[in-house]
């Protein structure tokens, strides 16, 4: 075979995988459904128009003007990479939009915890304390069975199954994994005494919103948790923000409520509680009783843990963060942030003397400055890796199709976003809580004054 006609074969192999390669990135870019049918509508025809011209080029055996077959060869091959990435991203998209979807039913874990210096053993106990008022108590009755054959001895509340744990009245406790954080934070002597024989499992069904005109005004709830690791584990609720969305107008009110806000936890009668102490019941929990403290109705949430906080920041490298205040390593005005030093500068909170008052605006400043870096161009060029990582790591019950659409809007016109943040306040205060029965927390009690003010400005934005 001669030179000529080996180059030409090699030529039309190029020009062969060049269009085999645009059929499934025209497919993967359409089907992802982001990008604006208008300028599909005009990019797509011009797009397959120039690919038919290199490839046609491409594949002529001669040509008059020296070099323009070799260019349309490297013409082609950069179409190839093209097509590559086109297709990569979509996949990469379409992935990550479904690893965020909530699943339709979870898991409870529960932990079967004695005293440490008891010789008791799961086959050996008699009796198990557990909380009656734990929405899935009989489920958890049920399914402890198959661990021990102890009798169950029922309580109202943590502290009370704890106080006859220690004081020797039952052999064993029966308690949400959760909730051995609140008994670390509220009684760690008494958490140093004990250990966990077990854990086992109780099936649930999580709550499902249906879709909703993501085109109009919406509330989401956006439920920071106070673990690392998996997005699918219950915890407290450590930061508790919600996103008044006006699409139409491009403005976005975040709407910060403290972690010991007292409050009538959703669906519950008498003692009120925290407000973090929610989370422990689930994520719909939280959401309701938001839901009910400021009378407006919120479909949606978003959840995510310190772990998410970290690999974001990691992807996209440091943050510009400001500061209102010098305290620890941090200095007044903006601060340059590694995800170490992010999750610090959100999480602190004893350093200010209104405590997790200004703890919470410094998380609205961090969320603040994540978008800000995510619209820096290296980090859209890097985004097919930025997807990659954050799979796993944020969790929602708003649907594939409604964020689609978000995408969609922002991307027809690209106008640019209002952000205004506000906290309500209180005053600090001891109390009995609904979690934790007698034993007497520190709260945060609600100022009825901003609460109102909070109101006003949510249905205003909902307009």
């Amino acid at each position: 075979m001669k030179n000529a006609e080996v180059r030409l074969l090699l030529r039309r192999v190029v020009s062969a995988v060049t269009l085999v390669s645009l059929v499934p990135a025209l497919i993967s870019l359409v089907s992802m459904g982001v990008v604006p049918s208008r300028y599909l509508w005009v990019a797509l025809p011009l797009y397959v128009a120039l690919t038919l011209g290199v490839v046609a080029l491409a594949t002529r055996p001669k040509l008059r003007w020296k070099g323009v077959i070799p260019a349309s060869v490297i013409m082609a091959m950069l179409l190839i990479a093209v097509n590559v990435s086109m297709h990569l991203t979509a996949q990469a998209t379409t992935t990550f939009l479904s690893s965020l979807q909530q699943p339709k039913t979870s898991y409870v874990e529960y932990s079967l915890i004695a005293k440490k210096d008891k010789k008791v053993t799961l086959a050996t106990a008699r009796t198990v304390g557990m909380i009656t008022t734990d929405n899935t108590y009989r489920e958890a009755v049920a399914a402890m069975a198959s661990e021990t054959s102890a009798r169950p001895a029922e309580h109202r509340h943590l502290t009370s199954v704890m106080q006859a744990l220690t004081s020797g009245t039952t052999d064993l406790a029966a308690i949400r994994t959760a909730n051995l954080a609140l008994v670390e934070e509220n009684a760690p002597k008494m958490h140093k005494n004990i250990v966990v024989l077990g854990t086992f499992k109780v099936k649930t069904t999580q709550d499902q919103t249906s879709d909703i005109d993501t085109t109009k005004p919406f509330v989401a709830y956006v439920s920071g948790m106070d673990a690392y690791g998996d997005i699918d584990d219950v915890s407290r609720s450590d930061v508790n923000m919600l996103l008044v969305v006006n699409p139409v107008e491009r403005k976005l009110l975040l709407v910060n409520t403290p972690r010991d806000y007292y409050v009538q936890l959703h669906g519950t009668t008498g003692r009120r509680d925290k407000l973090t102490h929610a989370g422990v019941y689930g994520v719909d929990m939280s959401r309701q009783t938001l839901a009910d403290l400021y009378e407006v109705d919120i479909p949606f949430h978003l959840r995510l843990n310190f772990t998410s906080l970290v690999k974001v920041v990691d992807t996209i490298g440091p943050v510009r963060v400001y500061s209102a205040h010098d305290f620890k390593s941090f200095q007044k005005g903006y601060n340059t942030l590694s995800s170490a030093k992010a999750l610090e500068f959100a999480r602190e909170r004893y350093s200010f003397q209104s405590g997790d008052r200004e703890r919470g605006r410094n998380q609205q400043r961090v969320i603040e400055a994540i978008v800000a870096k995510l619209s820096e161009p290296q980090n859209i060029v890097r985004y097919n890796a930025i997807l990659a990582k954050l799979q796993g790591s944020l969790q929602t019950n708003m649907s594939s199709e409604a964020i689609t659409k978000l995408a969609n809007m922002q991307l027809d016109d690209m106008k640019r976003w209002s952000v205004k943040s506000i906290s309500v306040d209180g005053r600090g205060a001891m109390q009995q809580t609904y979690s934790m029965g007698d034993m007497p927390l520190y709260v945060m009690m609600p100022d009825e004054k901003t609460v109102q003010t909070a109101r006003s400005q949510i249905r205003a934005y909902l307009q």
